[in-house]
């Protein structure tokens, strides 16, 4: 799932979603869209389209007037778009909230994510004999194993010196932090000679927060994607309650699936804690 998909799900969840579609036919300030119709022309005033994807994609406009046409509906808006869309541009249009509204929504509960879940991290990392500091690759937040990699194969049993070894034991490296404020991976001398891995390769494992873009198409993990929707439509819920009884149900539903959520997505913290 990607964050225009959370988006189109949580909306889905209270019925806000008015129309998912492609433009049958357009000008610079109209679109044409097949089977939207509307008894009152004014219903739609004021209701924002945004297209996520095709041409003019990124961009929104709000409708100043509807007309029902012969083959569905056609809104129009004051602003000229900046870039004109096309018939294979897909936008999408909301009852009650807006696109940046929605994205806060999904925002929030990625933060929330990204605070108490983690996900598994892979790094490599070449060592040298003389050299027994190394920058932590971004993003690791705890680090479990550093793993011998065979040279230039995959085969293990192949190579004698990483089959007998296979892991650094963790009692002889450390984590610090450095003087500008990063990371390092720190061997002991005292307990390990980097002289014997000179050329090796090691695995960095660990955990990390899931790195989620901001952009639309940017993906959400699917370990977390349904608590990220469930989170999002309870705060939607949280808004509309004091609207209407049953987005106070709505909002206790939502609110006992994520408590499920957290019980069940937070893993338990493994290895050395970058920190």
């Amino acid at each position: 799932m990607n964050k225009i998909s959370a988006v189109k799900a949580v909306a889905r969840n209270f019925r806000d979603l008015i129309i998912d579609a492609k433009p049958a036919t357009l000008t610079g300030t109209s679109l044409d869209f097949l089977r939207l119709i509307q008894p009152i022309s004014d219903q739609l005033r004021g209701k924002e389209v945004y297209i996520y994807a095709g041409g003019g994609a990124g961009q929104s406009r709000f409708v100043t007037s509807f007309t029902n046409i012969t083959s569905g509906g056609r809104v129009t808006f004051e602003e000229v778009f900046s870039t004109i869309p096309s018939t294979n541009s897909d936008c999408l249009m909301f009852e009650k909230f807006h696109k940046d509204e929605y994205d806060n929504f999904l925002e929030r509960m990625i933060g929330m994510a990204k605070l108490k879940h983690l996900e598994d991290k892979v790094a490599t990392l070449a060592l040298v004999a003389t050299q027994y500091e190394y920058a932590v690759p971004s993003g690791f937040e705890y680090i479990h194993s550093l793993r011998l990699v065979p040279s230039g194969s995959s085969d293990y049993g192949a190579d004698d010196y990483v089959g007998a070894v296979f892991e650094i034991p963790p009692h002889e490296y450390r984590i610090e932090l450095n003087p500008v404020g990063t990371y390092i991976i720190a061997f002991d001398r005292r307990k390990i000679s980097l002289s014997s891995y000179d050329d090796k390769w090691v695995r960095i494992q660990g955990q990390a927060k899931p790195d989620i873009a901001a952009t639309d198409n940017a993906s959400i993990p699917e370990d977390i994607e349904e608590y990220i929707v469930n989170g999002a439509s309870m705060l939607v819920a949280s808004i509309l309650a004091g609207h209407n009884e049953k987005f106070r149900t709505k909002f206790y539903m939502f609110h006992d699936i994520h408590l499920e959520f957290e019980d069940y997505r937070r893993p338990p913290r493994r290895g050395k804690q970058v920190a």
